[in-house]
């Protein structure tokens, strides 16, 4: 007679200090309390607040339910708090939505290494796609164009992408970001401003610094990190060039989808351990 699998055991997962999530959270904090005080951000706190909730709340019901895992939910609170400050619309109810529809995507499409889209990406692309209309990415010009500010959050993100080894990842993007620009202005699309203009936009900062270089759904190699930052910024170009809007954050998109093949790719080079750090406790049941 077959007896039932034991239940796995509950144990609780709490960040350490070392965690690069924690610097990441902290900046994210930060921009948007600046946001909300001087830099002319047009984001209401009650849409930061409820997407920030309802990221954090499915999170930790979702872990549970499926590990029997109590965490904090550090991840959950960055998704949140971009889904608030990244998406724009009207109704309150795309924030809740985009929300649960990025933390769905971490714990239901993943192969054996873990989850394969960003969930703050995977939030705003289901939203532009799935809200009829309703949503739309907040202007880049949140923090008023003001160039002093955009070299700041530049030096500063560039900055925290060393302290969370992603600088190789940003610095290939960053780089095919200008050529692709250059070649664009190249072929006629503009002049310099409109080609090189979206790198002083929060929209830009915020795609670059905390979207794009997410240890999780990023490849775990320096080799395959270059390639992965240099393609999506070649796919950008392009869709920029046939004027496809949210071209960055479809191109990212696009390039989880084919997460698993780079994973196989690292997996032949000298992969980099755990991108979390974290504390883990048994709990009584």
């Amino acid at each position: 007679m077959m007896t039932p699998a034991a239940a796995p055991a509950r144990k609780l997962v709490i960040p350490r200090l070392s965690d690069p999530r924690l610097t990441l959270a902290t900046a994210l904090t930060t921009y948007t309390i600046l946001g909300q005080t001087v830099l002319y951000f047009n984001r209401d706190v009650t849409q930061i607040v409820v997407a920030t909730l309802a990221a954090c709340l499915a999170d930790m019901a979702l872990a549970y339910a499926f590990s029997r895992v109590v965490l904090v939910p550090l991840s959950a609170y960055i998704t949140g708090l971009s889904v608030g400050i990244l998406l724009e619309s009207y109704d309150i109810r795309i924030y809740v939505l985009a929300s649960l529809w990025g933390i769905a995507s971490k714990h239901f499409i993943k192969d054996r290494h873990g989850h394969l889209f960003n969930p703050s990406n995977f939030a705003v692309v289901s939203a532009l796609a799935l809200s009829h209309g309703l949503a739309t990415v907040a202007p880049g010009s949140q923090w008023g164009g003001a160039a002093w500010i955009a070299v700041v959050i530049l030096a500063l993100g560039l900055m925290m992408m060393r302290r969370v080894h992603r600088l190789d990842l940003v610095g290939s993007w960053l780089a095919g970001y200008f050529v692709m620009a250059m070649l664009r202005l190249a072929l006629g699309q503009g002049g310099l401003v409109f080609v090189i203009g979206p790198v002083a936009g929060a929209e830009f900062a915020l795609f670059s610094f905390s979207m794009l270089p997410d240890p999780k759904t990023s490849p775990r190699s320096s080799r395959a990190r270059i390639v992965w930052g240099a393609g999506i910024a070649v796919l950008d170009g392009v869709l920029r060039y046939l004027e496809v809007r949210y071209s960055m954050f479809i191109s990212l998109f696009a390039f989880c989808a084919l997460l698993p093949l780079f994973r196989r790719v690292a997996t032949r080079s000298a992969a980099e351990g755990e991108a979390w750090n974290v504390i883990e406790r048994p709990l009584r049941s």
